[in-house]
């Protein structure tokens, strides 16, 4: 039994209705639950707007994904794919960036990249000490 303010519409139309809203429903639980949606702690609104349409791109995608593989809850499809929809730390991201610049480097004065990066991490002392006080922090 479906309720409704609305008398003109059928039965049919109400349980139209009410199915679209059900589904906008499981989509912001499950994606908040599992995809992270608004945790985003960003300030700039373009990047709120794109933290949540990747979210939904995701959503999306895995919800395409579970039509072939029935056997699995949504929840569950969710829950194995978390690992890899973990959004990045700025810290992260900015040693990504440092390493993806050394690799570059090290392509283009033709050194090995891991005997590159031994040299900068290992025998910097500057880079030692910044290290030994960041994790003091």
């Amino acid at each position: 039994m479906l309720l409704t303010t609305d008398m003109d519409l059928t039965f049919e139309q109400a349980y139209k209705i009410y199915s679209t809203r059900w589904a906008i429903e499981v989509f912001f639980k499950e994606s908040k639950q599992y995809l992270g949606l608004g945790k985003n702690q960003a300030q700039d609104f373009d990047t709120q707007i794109a933290a949540t349409t990747i979210t939904m791109i995701q959503y999306n995608i895995l919800s395409v994904a579970k039509g072939f593989s029935d056997y699995e809850s949504i929840g569950e499809i969710f829950r194995s794919t978390k690992v890899d929809t973990i959004q990045l730390t700025v810290t992260e991201k900015i040693w990504k960036m440092i390493t993806e610049i050394l690799t570059k480097l090290a392509e283009l004065f033709d050194i090995d990249t891991d005997s590159l990066m031994e040299k900068i991490l290992v025998d910097n002392q500057k880079f030692t000490k910044l290290i030994n006080y960041n994790s003091l922090l």
